[in-house]
């Protein structure tokens, strides 16, 4: 174990099966940490892609000491344990006493907030990345973003996921926190609040009906743009083909805003949380099916006077996240990052590298410009 490099941390759930399956596929062998080593043990057992892969199971209690001394020594930690702000803390602050670059799947607009402004000088000042989002969303979104903005003259963006699947049950619990939270986007190079509850119509290329969107926590979008001379404006939302999540989800919005906005963090998130298993998927999830978790990615470009418009086509967000959190991951082994700090994983790798390996990879295909 002294010579493995990469922690999974919380590697028994959904994501951590995609992500310890393309390591596996590349090679590069993991430490599966966790609170339950027998749970862990389990899911890898059932995972067919990791016969022959070399991985150590660690038990790990949840708490900064016995974190920064499983990641001594090591370079990259990928914490999958959400949502964030209820369980990240202790696993960013081993990361840095640790010297290991810190990587998480959060979508958390408000986790994301609290990294940059409590963590990434420190992190910089190491040479450590800490890179959070490191999931398909936000990474699409900001492909999708790259995309426009390779036009001159387009300062502005808008960006849509459409996607089609069951969020998981640690998932679940983070995008009821996350809807229910301040969502900022970047009006005129301001971080500035959706109203209370907002949701509105979109039309998405390629259907007829119009579905309803969220924005979503406010995205990471807006975060990563906000200091980038090249944006002033920058909005994200999400909608699902499964429009009876959304209509759940409105309606509880617009309940916390009324009645639980007021009370203290450990108050709401005693409701979020509520709210989430009253719906999150109970057992283990069976993979997505290609032909099924269809996804589509669009982005508004808009400068004073061009626009560009894109749109691309993709499937399976689980294994999408896996992917992304591979490339990274082997970009920081060979240490060829290209910005250290608070940053985006498409920052870390550039674009085009991590674009590249989603189409390798076979959940990335035809990339439309719906203007030019």
């Amino acid at each position: 174990m002294n010579d493995i490099e990469v922690v999974l941390y919380g590697a028994s759930g959904y994501t951590g099966e995609h992500v310890m399956w393309k390591l596996a596929e590349l090679g590069i062998p993991f430490i599966a940490a966790g609170r339950n080593a027998a749970r862990l043990k389990a899911r890898i057992e059932a995972q067919p892609e990791l016969k022959g892969a070399r991985y150590e199971i660690v038990e790990v209690a949840h708490d900064e000491e016995a974190l920064t001394e499983l990641l001594r020594g090591r370079k990259v930690v990928h914490n999958l344990v959400g949502p964030y702000m209820q369980f990240g803390e202790p696993v960013v602050r081993a990361a840095l006493a640790a010297g290991c670059h810190y990587l998480d799947a959060t979508g958390e607009q408000d986790w994301k907030i609290h990294l940059r402004d409590t963590y990434g000088k420190a992190f910089a000042d190491k040479g450590l990345v800490l890179s959070p989002a490191t999931s398909s969303m936000w990474v699409s979104g900001l492909l999708a973003a790259e995309s426009v903005l390779e036009k001159p003259g387009v300062d502005s963006v808008d960006i849509l996921y459409t996607l089609h699947g069951v969020p998981s049950a640690a998932s679940t619990l983070s995008f009821m926190r996350m809807c229910c939270q301040p969502q900022l986007r970047l009006v005129h190079n301001v971080l500035t609040p959706w109203p209370a509850g907002a949701h509105f119509p979109v039309s998405v290329p390629g259907m007829h009906q119009v579905l309803t969107a969220l924005p979503w926590s406010g995205g990471g979008e807006s975060l990563f743009y906000e200091n980038d001379d090249r944006v002033i404006n920058c909005s994200t939302m999400v909608t699902f083909i499964n429009q009876g999540l959304m209509a759940m989800l409105v309606p509880k919005m617009q309940e916390f805003a009324e009645k639980y906005a007021h009370l203290s963090a450990e108050e709401q998130e005693a409701a979020t949380n509520a709210w989430a298993m009253e719906i999150a998927p109970q057992g283990d999830m069976p993979r997505e099916d290609y032909s099924q978790h269809r996804v589509l990615f669009t982005c508004h470009g808009r400068g004073t006077l061009v626009a560009r418009s894109t749109a691309t086509w993709g499937v399976t967000g689980y294994v999408m996240t896996g992917l992304i959190g591979v490339t990274i991951i082997d970009t920081l082994l060979k240490d060829r990052q290209r910005a250290v700090g608070f940053q985006p994983a498409t920052t870390v790798t550039g674009p085009k590298i991590m674009r590249a390996a989603l189409e390798d990879g076979g959940v990335f295909g035809q990339m439309t410009a719906i203007i030019p």
